[in-house]
């Protein structure tokens, strides 16, 4: 494994460490083990074969969303500032892809490297391949519903509502999310209705 992707894992495993310290006591006092609730595994498949494991309810998450009152970051909304596209604009691009037949709006091919972006039913798909270990290649799997993205976007202008994703991820069933192995090493994000998993 490369010195920079080893970095980038360890940084992972640092975040989501920081993540399910700050959040144990919310989960404990708000966890329902009846609803829905995000994994979070992150492998370092390298020599000391670290590895970190974060199961939170979904509730929390959405309770988080409310609570974080940041420069950026308030009342459950990003505020993307001047970014030169209208919310009425984006909302509407976002329609017409939503309502397309399902296709490849996106395709990068570079050397080793490939990245798709496509509509595939109701959800929406990035894949990322390449050789960018020693051990083996890596590839990124996303996989976002698309009551989701609606959702992210149900806000007032210049912000993406978090808080209404969030509780679109109540309504999602259960499956991955987030899949990226390199070489070894792997992150897995999903969501499923067990409080705990040993995957």
């Amino acid at each position: 494994m490369s010195r920079r992707t080893a970095t980038g894992w360890k940084a992972a495993g640092l975040a989501a460490l920081v993540l399910a310290g700050g959040l144990a006591f919310s989960a404990a006092s708000a966890a329902d083990t009846a609803g829905k609730w995000l994994h979070v595994r992150v492998i370092d498949g390298g020599d000391k074969q670290e590895s970190v494991k974060v199961n939170l309810p979904i509730a929390v998450l959405e309770t988080m969303a409310e609570a974080i009152q940041a420069e950026h970051f308030k009342d459950g909304q990003i505020l993307l500032g001047e970014t030169g596209l209208k919310a009425e604009q984006l909302r509407a691009l976002w329609q017409s892809l939503k309502t397309s037949q399902d296709m490849e709006f996106v395709t990068v091919e570079s050397g080793d490297d490939n990245v798709r972006v496509a509509k595939s039913g109701r959800f929406l798909v990035v894949k990322v391949s390449g050789g960018g270990s020693e051990d083996g290649g890596e590839t990124v799997d996303v996989k976002v519903p698309i009551e989701v993205v609606d959702a992210l976007l149900q806000a007032p202008e210049g912000q993406l509502n978090v808080k209404a994703a969030i509780q679109a991820l109540v309504q999602y069933g259960t499956g991955d999310i987030v899949q990226v192995q390199d070489g070894t090493s792997r992150v897995r994000i999903w969501i499923d209705g067990r409080s705990t998993s040993d995957v």
